[in-house]
């Protein structure tokens, strides 16, 4: 695809390297910039205000088969979107990252719709819904739902005393509609064999259907001695992804807290939330011993500043709270934010790009997702119509991937060894990314039954 993207920050230049190896790429920024990130981009850089006409001109706007508007200015990206549809981009996308204009997506989007422009992003508001799902799923570090809800990932760590720690998989088993996809053990990632003893600790993500995953999670992953977490929350900050976050969980019947350090802020949600809204620093110890913190089982820590969610974070652990997920917007500080023990981290600019580099893949459901700060995904490939059945334990792929699910017409199989891939078959394929062509060509090119076996 022909993609040009204007902006002249993080944002935009994150997005131009996730887009950059598989699409041809052109960025607009304004004149004078200069950035050591902007540098590193192999991307054609056309220098004007991205909202003129000039500049969009200069930049083949016209041949462009996506056009996406991701400056700091919301009205700024309006107005680029709305004349670079008019000068014949095939289709435009706006990001809105200010409280002035993205009230909510469906305003954002009626807004944007009379403007002509097919898609409106507002950041803040994917990464919210990014943290529900995760949040809604007891004890997950990551979930996702695909085939509109039909099958489900989940990641979590198997707690003490738990069934899968009781012996091998072989001698274990999992329960129905459930697919093991991996492990990870340490700085170890593999995928289970019945050999497999698994340990306290040890990361398992599972593809699945609801129920199967369910059992997953209440009778082989967690010590049925524990009981269910109580549906408790307390979120630090009170901005768009906070009250976006407070109002979800309330909508799920959770017991919610909030805590906003702005007091105007903190006057202006109270009213719109049925929860506790405090004024005051979610940084400050004494004040989350007095809302008595450790009684909580997750604390999501989503101000506008990394290093005040860090130290957040940090103070709640330090008090025993189990779950932990925190917003960080700097790329950088996403994995360091991991490696001090935070359990979930999440940014509104990754989730606002994961949007668009999943609708810019070479068909519009290839990429399902991407996880692990997109080391490993989710494909749906499909199987040539004339491919001859083969039973899965036949199929032996030499890169790390596993079919989490066939769908088979209006069917969702939830394969075993002895189920069968047959020609026009959907898959939805785990795998690392750097396997992520090589799984592809596999599964579109299955080789003869012969050489499998």
């Amino acid at each position: 695809m022909r993609i040009t993207i204007g902006g002249e920050d993080a944002v935009a230049f994150r997005l131009a390297e996730a887009l950059m190896a598989d699409h041809e790429v052109t960025l607009i920024v304004p004149e004078g910039t200069r950035d050591t990130a902007l540098e590193k981009l192999d991307v054609q850089t056309i220098h004007g205000p991205t909202s003129s006409g000039k500049t969009l001109k200069a930049a083949e706007v016209s041949q462009a088969d996506l056009f996406v508007a991701c400056t700091p200015a919301d009205e700024r990206n309006l107005v680029a979107c709305a004349e670079a549809k008019r000068l014949g981009a095939l289709s435009v996308t706006c990001f809105l990252r200010r409280h002035e204009v993205q009230t909510n997506e469906s305003e954002a989007q009626s807004l944007a719709t009379s403007l002509h422009i097919d898609q409106v992003i507002l950041p803040a508001a994917r990464l919210a819904r990014e943290i529900l799902r995760i949040v809604m799923v007891p004890g997950a570090l990551e979930a996702e739902a695909f085939i509109n809800g039909k099958v489900r990932l989940v990641k979590r760590s198997i707690e003490k005393d738990a069934h899968f720690t009781e012996g091998t998989l072989k001698e274990i088993g999992v329960p129905k509609d459930v697919v093991l996809v991996m492990v990870q053990r340490g700085k170890e990632t593999f995928i289970p064999s019945g050999d497999t003893a698994f340990q306290e600790g040890d990361l398992i993500t599972a593809m699945g259907t609801m129920q199967g995953i369910n059992r997953l999670l209440t009778r082989y992953l967690t010590n049925r001695k524990h009981g269910r977490d109580p549906r408790r929350a307390l979120v630090v900050g009170g901005g768009a992804v906070g009250f976006a976050v407070a109002e979800g969980l309330e909508k799920a019947n959770w017991d919610v807290k909030l805590i906003e350090a702005n007091e105007k802020r903190a006057l202006e949600i109270a009213p719109q939330l049925k929860s506790l809204v405090l004024y005051g620093d979610g940084t400050n110890l004494e004040l989350l011993r007095e809302e008595h913190i450790a009684d909580y089982p997750v604390l999501i820590a989503v101000t506008s500043n990394d290093e005040k969610n860090l130290l957040v974070s940090l103070l709640a652990k330090q008090q025993g709270v189990q779950r932990i997920i925190t917003r960080a917007d700097k790329e950088s500080n996403e994995m360091l934010f991991e490696s001090v023990g935070i359990d979930v981290v999440r940014s509104a600019t990754g989730a606002a790009i994961r949007t668009v580099v999943k609708r810019t893949n070479r068909s519009e459901n290839d990429l399902m997702a991407e996880f692990e700060h997109g080391l490993v995904k989710v494909l749906r490939i499909e199987v040539p119509a004339d491919q001859q059945p083969q039973e899965l334990h036949l199929v032996k792929a030499s890169m790390f991937a596993i079919i989490g699910a066939i769908l088979r017409d209006e069917k969702v199989i939830i394969p075993q060894g002895r189920d069968s891939i047959q020609g026009g078959d959907q898959l939805l394929v785990f795998c690392k990314a750097d396997d992520a062509e090589s799984t592809r060509h596999f599964f579109e090119n299955l080789p003869p039954l012969e050489a499998n076996t």
